[in-house]
């Protein structure tokens, strides 16, 4: 045999494997280095590296199908080595022993929770590959798509970490070259939402926004010139995430027939094919007939988020978790399956279960007395909104039920309760001490139930309801909301009213009766 010496030389250095799907990376990884560098003692000397780093994997490994395809390998290039007349060490794959189990690092979380997953989240997504390649699909044939699904199908996670990822890599002939516009959410003035996405907000440029804003008031092909302008001459992505916010938060019927009238005035640019990609609840589907627009195009460019079976539900829990050596006790997946699938509106809890999972793991393992205590997918929720409720003092406690009422909003009868984004300041204004605000929004972040947004400038920052899973599964919270039902629909509608007083100048004469110049503002959320 021929350089014995070899495997003592590389043991100073040896990698550690933490997952099999590290593992089975390296065999690739080795495999091409194979045809790259052929029989040379430094590529025989990397394959005795790999089989002693290999061997140890078992350590890690107790499901039986993960120790098989690990011995696999190592058999592999085991053979590999005598054929070359090496030496090859033991590779007979190590006993399990749990002690052993890496403590894996908390910010290393392969699970989003109630967050929806961003773009730099895409090699944590899995579970819609299907989806994404419809969709990828359907915008060969159409410039406009408008994804269609329930509150907590996962529209939001689908284009932001599936379908843009793709795109963005090539996905489409040419695509890995278009201009891509940040994602927006439209906002109570979808005019200067969609301005600042072109042109980020500067104090010097705000005479230039309100121009802007003005033009595409006046006219349906300003944003096609703008793009045109400033876009270098390519194809360019907008995407406009929760569209229903058009009906919910902007009550201006001018800015919202205008800000869709450009969108669709871009899409019938001649010289470019410019894309429009939209997300939009369902219930939100019949108010398109106030939409002329859009109306003749909808049913061509719609499609319907369905749910995911059970192997892409496999897919979502265990293949993050492979990622960073993340196990399992045999069952538990099974379990989490079962008690998700056929619920289309079940892929936020099933994530915040997963998250929760997470932080109660031992070392790198979920445990049967983990899923257990936690309670299943169907009540991690509210167990977790409720246990850090309890702990709270009275007057925290009354904080907790004001801030979470109002950032909740009863839309027209039939429709969901949605989420009510605020600005945070504005949560400071009805005589709450400011300490206690503080505390308890810390406390709510900290849970994953509440979501800060910073703005341009402090005054900007933004708070809203982490996922309306929170609104319809904690039963304290709807609640709250039923027995506060007629006073935040009262709220909404002095807000709107608030809104065209300001817009008009505040002219005193058309006061609501009671009310004076000084109160309106007061009211005003």
């Amino acid at each position: 045999m021929k350089n014995n010496n070899t495997v003592s030389q590389t043991n100073e250095t040896m990698h550690t494997f933490l997952s099999l799907v590290a593992f089975k990376n390296a065999h690739s990884k080795l495999l091409q280095n194979y045809h790259e560098q052929g029989n040379t003692p430094k590529f025989f000397a990397e394959i005795q590296e790999f089989v002693q780093s290999g061997r140890k994997l078992g350590e890690l490994l107790d499901a039986s199908d993960d120790r098989w395809a690990a011995q696999t390998l190592l058999d592999y290039w085991a053979t590999v080595l005598f054929r070359a007349d090496y030496d090859a060490p033991d590779v007979v794959l190590a006993e399990f022993d749990l002690n052993l189990a890496p403590d894996l690092d908390p910010k290393l979380c392969p699970y989003m929770g109630l967050e929806a997953f961003q773009e730099e989240d895409y090699h944590k997504f899995f579970g819609r590959q299907d989806d994404i390649d419809k969709l990828l699909k359907k915008l060969q044939e159409n410039q406009l798509l408008v994804i269609v699904g329930p509150s907590g199908s996962g529209k939001s996670s689908l284009v932001r970490a599936g379908l843009l990822p793709r795109l963005k890599s090539g996905g489409l002939p040419g695509s890995e070259n278009w201009k891509y516009y940040p994602l927006m959410v439209p906002g109570s003035n979808p005019l200067e939402t969609l301005v600042y996405t072109i042109h980020p907000r500067k104090d010097e440029r705000e005479p230039w926004i309100k121009k802007q804003v003005n033009n595409l008031l006046e006219t349906q092909s300003h944003l096609s010139r703008l793009v045109t302008e400033l876009s270098l001459d390519v194809p360019t992505v907008f995407v406009v995430d929760q569209f229903e916010e058009i009906f919910t938060l902007c009550s201006d019927d001018a800015c919202r027939q205008a800000f869709v009238n450009n969108l669709l005035g871009l899409i019938k640019t001649q010289d470019y094919r410019h894309i429009v990609i939209i997300t939009m609840r369902r219930d939100f589907i019949e108010r398109i007939s106030q939409l002329p627009h859009l109306r003749p195009l909808f049913n061509s460019s719609e499609f319907s988020l369905t749910s995911i079976n059970s192997k892409e539900l496999r897919e979502a829990i265990e293949e993050p978790a492979n990622l960073f050596g993340l196990k399992y006790e045999n069952g538990i997946v099974d379990t989490l399956v079962e008690d998700v699938q056929n619920d289309i509106a079940a892929l936020p809890l099933l994530q915040f279960t997963l998250l929760k999972l997470w932080d109660d793991k031992t070392r790198n393992r979920i445990t049967w007395d983990v899923y257990k205590k936690l309670g299943g997918a169907h009540e991690a929720l509210q167990k977790s909104a409720n246990e850090l409720y309890d702990k709270l003092s009275t007057e925290d406690k009354n904080a907790v039920k004001y801030i979470l009422v109002r950032l909740s909003r009863f839309p027209e009868k039939g429709q969901e309760v949605t989420r009510n984004r605020l600005q945070l300041k504005n949560l400071y204004e009805d005589g709450i001490a400011s300490d206690r605000i503080e505390r308890v929004l810390k406390k709510l972040v900290e849970a994953h139930l509440i979501r800060l947004t910073k703005g341009d400038a402090e005054e900007d920052t933004l708070v809203e309801i982490a996922h309306e899973a929170l609104v319809r599964n904690w039963t304290r919270l709807v609640d709250w909301l039923d027995e506060d039902r007629d006073n935040i629909r009262r709220r909404s509608r002095l807000t709107e009213a608030a809104e065209q007083w300001d817009a008009i100048g505040r002219d005193p004469n058309i006061l609501l009766r009671g009310c004076n110049s000084r109160m309106l503002p007061i009211i005003k959320i």
